[in-house]
């Protein structure tokens, strides 16, 4: 004759159902990760309306010439401004132009390009005004004068640090050739996925 050994769930059924403890050690921790997640999803949308706005703004300061932006391609106003930076410069009455002001104006040798440096000496010609210019990091002021043009000027008023990288790489060859490859592999993984997912169904 055998012996029977009982086995754990006979001797579960004998005594009554089984409780199983759940901890709740983590409940805490899940609800501060939600609150933790929902607090980053409201500041990013705050930070994209404040970007949208200040963008909104500065397209409709552009269009009325209230405002201009500029992207700093050299290093002549370093530490003040380095190559990259975006900077935006807000219209200044030719009469309130003083020295220490930094300007972006046309330099009378080439009125294609702007050029951002500091005010060193102002000289007024009736009503015309006449500048006098140094950027930071050179050694000697520029060779030229400049004669401000209409009845305002663009005073640098704001520094993005380096947000101009972006427009500056735009302009390379290398950077377009590997755009079109970026754009090409998103297209490709796009309709494999979509494959890969019909083939599961």
């Amino acid at each position: 004759m055998k012996a029977e050994v009982p086995r754990e769930g006979d001797e579960a059924a004998e005594n009554g159902p089984v409780r199983v403890a759940v901890s709740t050690a983590t409940a805490p921790t899940r609800r501060g990760a939600r609150h933790l997640g929902s607090r980053v999803h409201v500041a990013v949308e705050a930070l994209v309306l404040v970007c949208l706005g200040l963008a909104v703004l500065v397209v409709v300061g552009t269009a009325f010439d209230w405002c201009r932006l500029d992207v700093v391609l050299s290093g002549s106003m370093a530490p003040t401004l380095r190559p990259g930076d975006v900077l935006l410069a807000v219209s200044e009455p030719d009469s309130q132009v003083s020295a220490g002001q930094v300007l972006a104006f046309h330099p009378p040798y080439d009125p294609s390009i702007v050029v951002v440096h500091r005010i060193i000496q102002v000289v007024h010609h009736g009503d015309k005004v006449e500048i006098r210019t140094q950027g930071d990091d050179n050694n000697t002021p520029d060779q030229w004068t400049a004669i401000l043009e209409g009845k305002s000027a663009w005073k640098v008023s704001w520094v993005l640090p380096s947000a101009g990288f972006v427009a500056i790489w735009a302009t390379y060859p290398w950077i377009h050739l590997l755009a079109l490859l970026v754009v090409i592999g998103i297209v490709v993984w796009e309709a494999l996925r979509r494959v890969w997912r019909a083939e599961r169904r």
